[in-house]
């Protein structure tokens, strides 16, 4: 069971490893409430919606922020939504975008996903809240914005959450010639909502003025690729970038046993038309004055299917006019404040899957994995990362690919961004923090990849022990994620963290601390993550 289980994760995982119209308002008094004082009812600019009561939040679920993007808006930027005239009821979430390996017990993936959900507080508010975007994780490929339960996030830090479905893999990102402002097709849906949100957060009791876009992993570096997207200036006030960047890569072998090297979720928009081309030629739309047209009238399944991986957005049109990484090099992106960070021990989730697949990182296979990774670099790692200054070797593997992967691009990116703005750096260090993947080993996994999830965000089902068993967060863990839970709000509502004892220091180059959340929610401490990640040996490598 735990290695069909693993190979799920791992199918999942592999790409991981990244005008504004008034809609009619509440009152500030009562969010979302209609004129007739009933706060789970809300009229948009494209209609009525019936939301649910939920406890201390009020949730509006299922919205559409544009029209299915299926047969002709297939591959197509998105279209706004058609307004509807009847009361909408916006009680269930809508369903994942189509993807290759949704989640096993999840719901039925389907092509017309193009909703968000908006989760308010209960409570009467005595000005407008800020609204919080969140972008999910999932490398382009896969996840939904359902995944993540943002009642404390919204309750606790008095704001409006909106989670947010958008185009994946082959739908989001394929290229054709004959396309419009192909290979960006879910970063634009991701503008769509944003432009949604702006024309309709004040129904919710949200501040169209004060917007922060925030992700993680995939969806961090899609909020990258935002800050750097002419059509994205002017949709978000502020951003959030948890363990992705404008950078972020993956060697091989870095999402899993004889997973391949991901170098960047950018690609240049002939490289794009390639993959386009052949993803066309694998399913039999061969004729070019009707390869478009052939590839809409091929089932979802055939093209989830297909054996050439679309994973990355392609560079080159209106949306990414240049590489994002070129982009902050030039210094043209939106000058907007910015909380980046990552966690201390990203790859350690990996290091669990190979275990899980019986093939765990021994010091025998150590040498061999990094040779796999970075070829004639090899040796140089090894030398930087020998096995005697770690416990054992999947630790060695997980700092390995930690830093070169994660942190040293996070840092860069966070460099760039801070010469045009307010930047402030975090990492989360909570060494007890319950694992993305169990450990089967039983020890500690560390401060993994998405383990900061847990507390900012309730996951129905998750975290989860390796005999199956569902894990909660113990009182500690729940103090430390109540700080985050203020840092993360009070930055979406002011521009920067809380001040007061422990406060953030703004970052100011390579060598500025950043804000290290630890177990011990009392005493925060700073920390220089480019030291303790190497990353000038990472930089001298060229990488």
């Amino acid at each position: 069971m735990a290695r069909r289980t693993a190979r799920r994760l791992m199918n999942g995982l592999v790409a991981v490893a990244m005008t504004v119209g008034v809609a009619a308002a509440c009152s500030p008094a009562g969010p979302g409430e209609d004129p007739g004082g009933d706060p789970t009812r809300v009229q948009t600019a494209s209609g009525a919606l019936q939301g649910v009561a939920d406890g201390d939040v009020v949730r509006f679920r299922g919205v559409p922020y544009a029209q299915p993007p299926v047969g002709e808006l297939r591959w197509a930027p998105p279209v706004p939504v058609t307004p509807w005239s009847a009361v909408r009821a916006a009680d269930r979430s809508g369903p994942p975008c189509a993807q290759s390996a949704p989640p096993p017990a999840g719901p039925q993936v389907e092509e017309d996903c193009l909703h968000l959900d908006v989760t308010v507080p209960a409570r009467p508010a005595a000005v407008p809240r800020p609204v919080m975007v969140w972008l999910h994780g999932g490398g382009f490929s896969t996840g939904a914005g359902s995944d993540h339960d943002p009642r404390r996030l919204a309750a606790q830090g008095d704001v409006v959450v909106v989670t947010v479905d958008f185009r994946l893999g082959t739908f989001g990102y394929l290229a054709l010639p004959g396309m419009i402002d192909p290979g960006s097709y879910g970063l634009q849906d991701q503008q769509a909502a944003l432009a949604w949100v702006r024309r309709n957060a004040a129904a919710f009791g949200g501040d169209p003025a004060n917007i922060t876009l925030f992700g993680q992993s995939g969806g961090a570096v899609a909020v990258c690729g935002q800050l750097t997207s002419p059509a994205a200036r002017g949709l978000f006030d502020k951003a959030i970038l948890q363990s992705g960047s404008c950078g972020t890569t993956l060697a091989a072998g870095a999402a899993g046993p004889g997973s391949p090297a991901f170098g960047a979720f950018w690609r240049p928009m002939a490289h794009a038309r390639r993959t386009g081309i052949s993803v066309a030629e694998n399913l039999g739309c061969t004729d070019p004055t009707t390869r478009l047209a052939c590839l809409r009238g091929v089932p979802a399944d055939r093209l989830l299917a297909q054996p050439t991986p679309v994973t990355a957005a392609a560079t080159g049109d209106s949306t990414l006019p240049v590489d994002p990484r070129d982009a902050l090099r030039s210094g043209r992106f939106a000058d907007v404040p910015v909380l980046s960070g990552h966690t201390a021990d990203e790859q350690r989730f990996i290091a669990n899957l190979f275990a899980l697949l019986g093939q765990p990182v021994t010091a025998a296979a150590y040498p061999e994995l990094i040779a796999t990774g970075f070829g004639e670099d090899a040796d140089a790692v090894l030398g930087e990362y020998p096995l005697a200054s770690y416990p054992d070797a999947a630790s060695a593997w997980t700092a390995v690919h930690t830093d070169s992967g994660y942190v040293c691009p996070q840092l860069d990116t966070t460099a760039a961004l801070a010469t045009r703005g307010p930047v402030f750096g975090y990492e989360f260090a909570d060494p007890t923090a319950p694992p993305t993947i169990p450990d089967p080993t039983g020890t500690t996994a560390g401060a993994t990849h998405a383990s900061e999830l847990f507390y900012l965000f309730d996951q129905p089902g998750k975290p989860v022990r390796a005999d199956g068993s569902v894990q909660m967060l113990t009182p500690v863990q729940r103090q430390v994620a109540d700080t985050m839970i203020a840092a993360w709000t009070t930055f979406a509502r002011t521009g920067a963290p809380p001040t007061g004892p422990g406060a953030w220091p703004a970052w100011h180059g390579l060598t500025s601390a950043v804000h290290v959340f630890t177990a011990d929610p009392g005493r925060p401490t700073r920390a220089d993550p480019a030291a303790r990640h190497h990353c000038a040996f990472w930089a001298g490598l060229g990488r």
